[in-house]
């Protein structure tokens, strides 16, 4: 339980101003991933990578923040703030995993194109070399 007025309390409050910086940074992060997601911004497999272990730490943060959730007394004044970042913490999110599942096929489809790419330049050098006997 967090007591008003407690050193738990101080921490809720210090999490609570921790997790609003981070939820700005990655909606930073999340609109670079919906960007290249939707075909606006290249993208990589480093970036789904990096996708993922957002996502993952948002989810480690959404954990702890209904930890805290559960541990406020009725009527705290926290029950207005902890809800809004879980919740915006439940939005980010989704929101990155579903740019990360649409970054997939565009990787794939890139690693396509440059397949091709390359061994049609290695068909023109090979056939550049080549001479035809006259």
């Amino acid at each position: 339980m967090i007591a008003r007025g407690s050193s738990d309390e101080d921490l809720a409050r210090k999490h609570i101003t921790r997790l609003q910086g981070l939820i700005a940074r990655w909606n930073e992060d999340a609109d670079i991933y919906r960007r290249a997601a939707r075909g606006a911004a290249p993208t990589a497999v480093w970036m789904l990578e990096e996708a993922d272990r957002t996502r993952l730490a948002v989810r480690d943060e959404t954990a702890l923040c209904d930890t805290l959730i559960d541990n406020l007394p009725p009527g705290h004044e926290m029950w207005g703030e902890l809800p809004r970042v879980a919740m915006a913490l439940d939005a980010l999110s989704e929101s990155i995993a579903v740019s990360a599942e649409a970054m997939g096929p565009r990787i794939e489809h890139g690693r396509e194109i440059a397949g091709l790419r390359y061994l049609v330049g290695k068909l023109r050098k090979n056939a550049a070399r080549q001479t035809v006997p006259r």
